[in-house]
């Protein structure tokens, strides 16, 4: 799980002036090396439609979210402890309220503190940046925008190199970059999950929640969970069996327990329903082919009985071991209801796009057991790096007028090769009627580059020890494009 993050916290020194300082805040933050403190800005000089990280000296309750509302202040997310992302409509919107500190997102803040390469990646928006406001900065930099049609509102799939991502995270319009899985640069059809509820917002990509349950008085972590209404499209065994296993792949691995119980208001208890457009909580669902599911952040950052709650949208076609699929989307929604935030790492079941899932990785149990220890050696040990995972049939993805090229790996032959060496050569053919503008190339691990030739192409690609996903795409020149992958097993 991606663990790297900076808690920040507000330190009054001499002369009254606030600092950012060690504890408090929760952002995944600037790498190996804490953020330098930095002092909070005025309220009086906060600029109208710019997003701004507000701390409040209490939690901002109902009331206070309320009265933000009646200020024009849009709130966009909630970051522990008792912090908004919010953005205004006005000049001194904020004047007057119970502010300790307020300030901008840094641009490591906003990668997370990772090392930038040339690649593919993901980019949220803040929700309140419209599409073409989206493509406009992208475009400015100088950004190639890759065409997927089931992506989230606000978030866009784009490719350049490691200065041009730099220059895309400094824009006050970004929420977070992360690197982008093959499906998202594919245009594979995926689904995407907005991320963990708390009663206050949603949480952002940006932040790095709690610990997770705390332990009882006993020392241990013992949970429920009670099914509600489920849906009728699963036989209900089933849908329970589907749920109750994505349950028990998260306690393979880490110390704590989940029992079925009997009442959903119940502490320490998961209620997990069905439901319809509004059902019950301030996250009405929006119908077929929309959010999936939402789940709620255990305690402090949400308050029993909702606490922990796991929602699933009932409009959804939902399926057993094929698209939608119970069992891949419980597995992510348990996580977040066990205290998981997304995983910046593609191919993780905590990635913010489901995938059809047998089972968790590395990077998720790495995670889990970050939050409750691990459960014992015989049943934590994460899949050894040579492990294959399975491969799901990709969906052909959309493409504008005209006829797309087409593109062919010639060698190495297969879907699956396995390899010792630190880099693969892969070859291959392409071809279009309206003539070939480039061939390019990406990993899962986030590197990418053009490939040498079109009609006849080549390229060196470099590889991590376990399993990696090269994504080989072509372009004409009507902006047509086409793709092939192929997974690499280095041992």
């Amino acid at each position: 799980m991606d663990k790297k993050f900076i808690p920040v916290a507000l330190v009054l020194v001499a002369g009254g002036q606030i600092l950012l300082g060690q504890a408090g805040l929760q952002l995944r933050g600037c790498g190996e090396r804490p953020c330098a403190s930095r002092p909070s800005l005025e309220v009086e000089d906060l600029v109208a439609r710019h997003h701004y990280l507000v701390q409040f000296r209490e939690y901002p309750a109902a009331a206070v979210r309320g009265e933000l509302r009646r200020r024009g202040v849009r709130v966009l997310a909630y970051v522990p402890d008792n912090g908004l992302m919010v953005s205004l409509s006005r000049k001194g919107a904020l004047t007057g309220l119970e502010v300790a500190w307020v300030g901008e997102l840094s641009s490591a803040e906003r990668v997370g503190g990772r090392n930038l390469r040339e690649g593919a990646y993901l980019v949220v928006f803040h929700a309140d940046v419209p599409v073409s406001q989206q493509r406009a900065v992208a475009d400015e930099i100088g950004l190639e925008i890759l065409k997927n049609p089931y992506l989230l509102p606000n978030q866009l799939v784009v490719m350049g190199s490691a200065r041009q991502i730099e220059a895309l995270a400094g824009s006050d319009e970004v929420s977070y970059i992360m690197p982008a899985s093959p499906d998202l640069v594919s245009g594979t059809a995926v689904m995407g999950c907005p991320g963990p509820m708390a009663e206050a917002g949603q949480i952002g990509e940006y932040v790095q929640v709690g610990n997770g349950w705390a332990k009882d008085s006993s020392g241990a972590v013992a949970l429920q969970y009670v099914f509600g209404a489920l849906t009728s499209k699963v036989p209900l065994s089933s849908v329970q069996g589907e749920i109750q296993r994505a349950f028990r792949e998260w306690e393979k691995y880490a110390k704590f327990t989940l029992t079925q119980g009997t009442q959903a208001n119940a502490a320490r208890t998961v209620a997990i329903l069905f439901g319809s457009r509004g059902h019950g909580d301030a996250y009405p669902f929006d119908g077929p082919g929309g959010v999936l599911a939402h789940t709620f952040y255990p305690p402090p950052n949400n308050s029993e009985p909702i606490a922990g709650d796991m929602h699933f949208d009932a409009d959804e076609s939902w399926n057993i071991g094929s698209y939608i699929d119970v069992f891949s989307v419980a597995l992510h929604e348990a996580g977040h209801a066990l205290g998981l935030g997304h995983s910046s790492v593609p191919g993780s079941v905590m990635y913010p796009y489901y995938k059809f899932s047998t089972g968790l990785t590395s990077d998720d149990i790495a995670g889990i057991q970050a939050l409750y220890g691990a459960a014992g050696t015989s049943s934590s040990a994460p899949p050894t790096t040579g492990t294959t995972p399975p491969v799901t049939p990709p969906v052909t993805p959309p493409v504008s007028a005209g006829t797309p090229p087409t593109v062919t790996i010639v060698s190495p032959n297969g879907t699956i090769v396995a390899t010792q060496t630190a880099t693969i050569h892969i070859t291959g053919t392409a071809s279009a009627g309206a003539g070939l503008a480039s061939v390019k190339w990406s990993t899962s691990n986030g590197d990418a580059g053009a490939a040498s030739g079109t009609t006849s192409w080549s390229a060196n690609v470099p590889l991590l020890v376990g399993n990696t996903v090269i994504t080989v795409r072509a372009y004409d020149t009507s902006g047509n494009s086409a793709w092939r992958s192929l997974t690499v097993v280095r041992q």
